[in-house]
């Protein structure tokens, strides 16, 4: 597995759930909570988003696995 394409696609994600997290507090409009949800976020989006790559490199390299032994 390519570790720089999981680690970029967590880092990607968790800026996401950054940003989605800061749009959360704002209409809440709970600032005690802030750094908790913010923090939520983007750990939340990181392991999402790293757990997804790791999911499809993993279906590409059993799908050329089973189209190399097929020849057989």
């Amino acid at each position: 597995m390519n570790r720089r394409v999981i680690l970029c696609s967590g880092l990607m994600t968790a800026l996401v759930g950054i940003v989605m997290s800061i749009a959360l507090v704002h209409i809440a409009g709970k600032e005690m909570r802030k750094p908790l949800v913010i923090g939520g976020g983007a750990v939340l989006g990181f392991v999402l988003g790293s757990s997804f790559s790791m999911i499809m490199q993993q279906k590409q390299e059993r799908a050329e696995e089973y189209n190399d032994h097929s020849d057989l």
